[in-house]
């Protein structure tokens, strides 16, 4: 009994050692300095130049709602956050960030996002591509914690839409 005890042990250590992040299945464009850029997702498109700053590659740009997909009555973001992947040419997570942003009324003047990874985090002798993703909830008008309602009953609606890195 031990001795499978141990064995199940090693194959999990082994098993989770050897995951990682990935991208692969996301949009990506070569990662570039100063130049702007378009990123187009499922319910985002990603507007963004990358610059360095204080040996940290910042990336800025603006997310605009692609409300063309999004229910009709969708107009207050919950629970939304936008991430910037930095990987290598098989999709292999290398250095990420993650900004996450207060409830506020869908706009078609997008929000704006600031990622900042460290320059060293990157090899040098590696092609790298950037990937963005994004985690919502959408509903039609604004509560204020939507961990508190949960379940959600039928008196609010909520669309939630998630693309990320996956753990491969």
């Amino acid at each position: 009994m031990r001795k499978s005890i141990v064995i199940v042990g090693v194959l999990w250590a082994l098993l989770t050692g050897c995951s990682h992040l990935s991208v692969k299945h996301l949009p990506q464009k070569p990662f570039q300095l100063n130049q702007t850029e378009n990123i187009s997702m499922r319910f985002w498109d990603f507007q963004y130049s990358v610059t360095m700053e204080n040996n940290k590659y910042m990336v800025k740009g603006v997310a605009f709602p692609n409300t063309k997909v999004w229910p009709g009555w969708g107009e207050w973001l919950h629970d939304f956050a936008l991430s910037a992947y930095l990987s290598d040419e098989h999709g292999i997570v290398l250095a990420k960030d993650l900004v996450s942003y207060p409830i506020q009324q869908v706009s078609s003047e997008g929000v704006s996002f600031s990622f900042s990874i460290p320059s060293e985090t990157i090899p040098a002798d590696k092609e790298t591509f950037l990937s963005f993703g994004y985690r919502m909830s959408l509903t039609q008008s604004m509560y204020q914690s939507p961990s508190a309602r949960r379940p959600l009953s039928g008196d609010t609606d909520v669309f939630t839409a998630i693309e990320g890195a996956l753990s491969r």
